[in-house]
């Protein structure tokens, strides 16, 4: 396990790849090794834009997927700005888990002008679902990304829309491979979580193929043949940043975690501006520090060194103090919600935790064999 030399990112992120000399792939972004032309992408932004009002048979030209935090707020006001006319779509993938503030900024969203679709799969299907992902890969994030993704392209698709909008592109952002360094989103199946698509182990599980329609990705072949084009359309905003799109979100009245809700000893989370409609996300960063050896902590981190809010050195101190942290009411809140013990969730966790890259200490206790310093 290495450590970005720039900022506290290491290499077992899925997909990250550092350079000779040791930065990660979002870093390498960063400090202007891959230089954006901001020229040319306007360009081609122009040209989406027009092709999608060129092609649109209704009120709207795009699908944009919204959660209704910073990021969304953001996409939606761009898109207007720029002349599209964007249908929202909320995939709620665990409505039970819906917070008070999700219902908030969901609400907000909406009241800033725009229209919005919501997409609920059947609860106890929902419910199996995840449990399943969590036992078979300690990931109950695995199945839910199915139905967030597809989402955008399968409203577009069957409301005949010429276009789907996702946000940022990952592997720019933070370095997971998705098979595109560019606009084009319609390889994002190929992220760690979604296996390419692959709803396969859960139809070998019993599950029914039409139970899955809204997880099952639409394939690149599928989205050509019918005209679909699918983008990042946080890749074409210069001033992308996740503390410049909270800053015009709350302006706009999104409101954010305060309390414990937003203290890291709790959390793992730095920021009191991300996650804000549900907190089975927390567990899920549990899972991913056990897994791959970092977690919110350090993914938030490595942005704010990138950005010069901190140094790498208060990044390390961060990571040290807080990464992998989750309160146990949240774990048993998860536990609670798939109906399992939390004696099976601790048994699952230690399974698929990184031996290669854990050890026991004289003490018994788990350390990482090469910590960050």
């Amino acid at each position: 396990m290495r450590w970005c030399k720039n900022c506290v990112e290491p290499d077992t992120r899925p997909g990250q790849v550092f350079n000779e000399d040791g930065i990660c792939t979002p870093c390498q972004y960063a400090l202007n090794i891959k230089p954006a032309n901001w020229d040319e992408r306007e360009k081609e932004l122009k040209d989406i834009v027009a092709w999608a009002k060129q092609n649109s048979q209704g009120k709207y030209d795009c699908v944009l997927g919204v959660s209704g935090g910073k990021d969304s707020l953001r996409l939606a006001l761009f898109a207007r700005e720029i002349g599209l006319n964007p249908l929202l779509v909320c995939a709620t993938y665990v409505p039970q888990q819906m917070t008070d503030l999700g219902a908030h900024n969901l609400s907000n969203i909406v009241e800033q002008g725009f229209d919005l679709e919501t997409i609920n799969v059947a609860p106890e299907t929902c419910k199996q679902v995840t449990r399943h992902a969590f036992r078979e890969f300690c990931s109950w994030t695995k199945a839910t990304e199915y139905f967030l993704i597809s989402s955008m392209p399968r409203l577009a698709l069957t409301h005949g829309i010429p276009l789907a909008c996702g946000g940022e592109n990952p592997l720019v952002t933070v370095g997971s491979g998705c098979g595109s360094d560019n606009g084009d989103a319609r390889s994002i199946a190929s992220l760690n979580t979604l296996s390419g698509g692959d709803i396969s182990p859960y139809l070998n599980a019993g599950f029914e193929e039409g139970e899955l329609f809204f997880y099952k990705m639409p394939t690149i072949e599928q989205m050509d043949q019918k005209g679909l084009k699918f983008i990042y359309l946080g890749y074409y905003i210069r001033d992308w940043d996740a503390y410049g799109n909270h800053a015009l979100a709350v302006k706009h009245g999104m409101h954010v975690r305060t309390g414990d809700e937003a203290d890291p000893s709790m959390t793992g989370c730095t920021h009191n501006f991300v996650s804000l409609d549900e907190d089975f996300i927390f567990v899920n960063q549990y899972m991913k520090y056990l897994k791959f050896g970092f977690g919110f902590t350090a993914q938030q981190a490595s942005h704010d060194i990138r950005a010069g809010i901190i140094s790498r050195e208060h990044g390390v101190e961060l990571v040290k103090r807080y990464d992998g942290v989750c309160a146990d009411k949240y774990i048993e809140a998860f536990c609670n919600y798939i109906e399992i013990s939390r004696e099976e969730f601790d048994d699952i966790c230690e399974r698929f935790r990184n031996k290669d890259i854990w050890t026991k200490d004289s003490t018994g206790r788990w350390t990482l064999k090469n910590p960050i310093s």
